[in-house]
């Protein structure tokens, strides 16, 4: 009863109609309001996050002329001098090799640098997977069977995983290639972080590591405790 009765005073009670008063510009006399601008559709991302550029074939050709400028190289000679007094060992076995963060080849700002870094990268990491796999370097006995590629890089295009997979290679997913390091693994990544090597040594030691020196990493805590 009492809500009816607030309920039939209100009903009574005159309506007040409160007016706004606005100010007028001078300035704004005759112009309109700003029209907001219709936003672009945003593209569709590919599987990798980024968009692509070149096709597999041409990432083919890019390859195949970085590569000839490899295998010209003095850097290939010294590597494979330097694998020759490294894994002349009969008890270096390798089954299987981890190529982790070469970069793109097809970075989004196209810079050429860039591209061509992952090229030799990926021309340097196939030497010494040939150099294995052929009885260069470890117990020739030893090293029958193919050496198997993986290949971990977030930065990979659709085209990029294509033309990996094209050459007869796997690409994983982070952290999956660090998962599949064993003892019989040949693990080569170029300027890491140091989390990333952390990650890739975390199960076990690898044969063969190819990086960033433990002696710069040891420098640089060093440099960190100085501060």
């Amino acid at each position: 009863m009492a809500m009816e009765t607030c309920s039939s005073v209100r009903q009574s009670e005159p309506r007040e109609v409160w007016t706004q008063v606005r100010r007028k510009s001078r300035r704004n006399v005759g112009s309109k309001a700003p029209q907001q601008p219709l936003k672009a559709s945003l593209q569709r991302p590919t599987s990798s996050g980024t968009t692509t550029r070149l096709s597999v074939s041409e990432i083919q050709r890019d390859h195949e002329r970085f590569s000839r400028q490899w295998q010209e190289s003095s850097c290939r000679r010294q590597l494979l001098d330097l694998m020759a007094s490294r894994t002349g060992r009969p008890t270096t076995t390798v089954s299987q090799a981890v190529c982790l963060g070469i970069g793109s080849f097809d970075p989004e700002d196209g810079a050429w640098e860039v591209k061509r870094r992952a090229h030799i990268q990926l021309a340097a990491f196939l030497s010494i997977v040939g150099e294995l796999g052929g009885g260069g370097g470890g117990g020739a006995e030893q090293q029958q069977q193919p050496i198997r590629c993986y290949f971990q890089e977030p930065l990979f295009t659709p085209a990029d995983e294509a033309f990996i997979k094209g050459m007869g290679h796997k690409v994983l997913r982070s952290p999956s290639g660090f998962e599949v390091v064993n003892r019989d693994t040949l693990v080569f990544g170029i300027h890491l972080y140091r989390d990333v090597y952390g990650q890739a040594i975390a199960k076990c030691v690898p044969a063969i590591f190819v990086g960033t020196g433990l002696d710069v990493w040891e420098g640089w805590v060093d440099r960190r405790r100085a501060y």
